[in-house]
């Protein structure tokens, strides 16, 4: 079942800028193992999350277009 983002606690910027710096420590190529780790979970989590909230939106506006179309 697809885990639903609470859009009252959740901001679509910050989340995608916090991924994006994960991304360039990675990019950088000098990542502590430990850290790195942790880094690549949380990156994940922050992926997944993006994911189901832009899903929420695609389905809103496909509500909405319904609705004008008919």
């Amino acid at each position: 079942m697809a885990k639903t983002v609470s859009k009252k606690n959740f901001n679509f910027s910050k989340a995608f800028a916090e991924l994006e710096k994960l991304v360039a420590r990675f990019e950088e190529g000098e990542v502590d193992l430990d850290q790195g780790l942790k880094d690549f979970e949380k990156g994940l989590k922050l992926a997944e999350e993006l994911k189901h909230y832009l899903k929420e939106v695609e389905n809103k506006v496909e509500e909405i277009q319904k609705r004008f179309e008919e």
